[in-house]
C-alpha cells in the first residue's frame, strides 16, 4: 500500500472500469457505467483528486500493476471513505483491508469513519460490516438516470479493528 502518483492513474482508471462492471453490471445498464466512469473517473479528475488538500489516495501494486485504490477524504472528525476497490482477480487477499487501514491512517485524530455503499452490493456491504461499520441511514442518488439506494455506514472508532 501506498499513496497515489499521477503515473498511477491509468491503473487506477483500470480498476475502477473493472469493479464498477463486476459490482454495478448486475443493476445498472452497461451505458450508465461507462458514462459515470468516463466522467467521474476521467484522468483530470483522477489527477485533480491526487492534488487535493486533505484527500488521500492510495493503491495497491502487484506485478501485475494497480489491483486496489481507496480515497478518503479528512474532515473534523471523520474519515470520508469516497472508494474502496480492488480487482475481482485480487479480492479476498486482504488488499481491502489494507487499503482501508491506510486511509484511516492518513487522517490521525479522527474518531468516526463514514462511507456510503449500494444497497444492491453485497460484497460491499459485507466487507464493511466485517470491518465494523453499521448502517446509519439510507439516501438515493441519480446515476445516468438510474436511482440508486445507498446505505451510509459508520464506525466509531477508526483504528482498526
Amino acid at each position: 500500500m501506498r499513496r497515489a502518483t499521477e503515473a498511477d492513474i491509468p491503473g487506477i482508471r483500470a480498476v475502477l472500469a473493472e469493479t464498477w462492471r463486476d459490482t454495478y453490471g448486475a443493476f445498472l445498464p452497461l451505458d450508465a457505467i461507462e458514462r459515470a466512469t468516463a466522467e467521474w473517473h476521467a484522468p483530470r479528475v483522477l489527477a485533480a483528486e491526487l492534488a487535493r488538500t486533505g484527500t488521500f489516495t492510495g493503491v495497491a501494486v502487484d506485478e501485475s500493476g494497480v489491483v486496489g485504490v481507496v480515497t478518503a477524504r479528512g474532515r473534523p472528525e471523520v474519515v470520508e471513505i469516497a472508494r474502496l476497490y480492488v480487482r475481482p482477480g485480487a479480492q479476498r487477499r486482504g488488499i481491502g483491508g489494507r487499503l482501508l487501514a491506510a486511509a484511516l491512517q492518513a487522517f490521525p485524530g479522527r474518531t468516526r469513519a463514514r462511507l456510503e455503499v449500494e444497497a444492491q452490493n453485497p460484497k460491499g456491504r459485507a466487507f464493511y460490516a466485517k470491518a465494523g461499520f453499521v448502517a446509519v441511514r439510507e439516501r438515493s442518488v441519480e446515476v445516468s438516470g438510474t436511482s440508486l439506494r445507498l446505505i451510509v455506514m459508520e464506525r466509531g472508532e477508526v483504528t482498526a479493528p
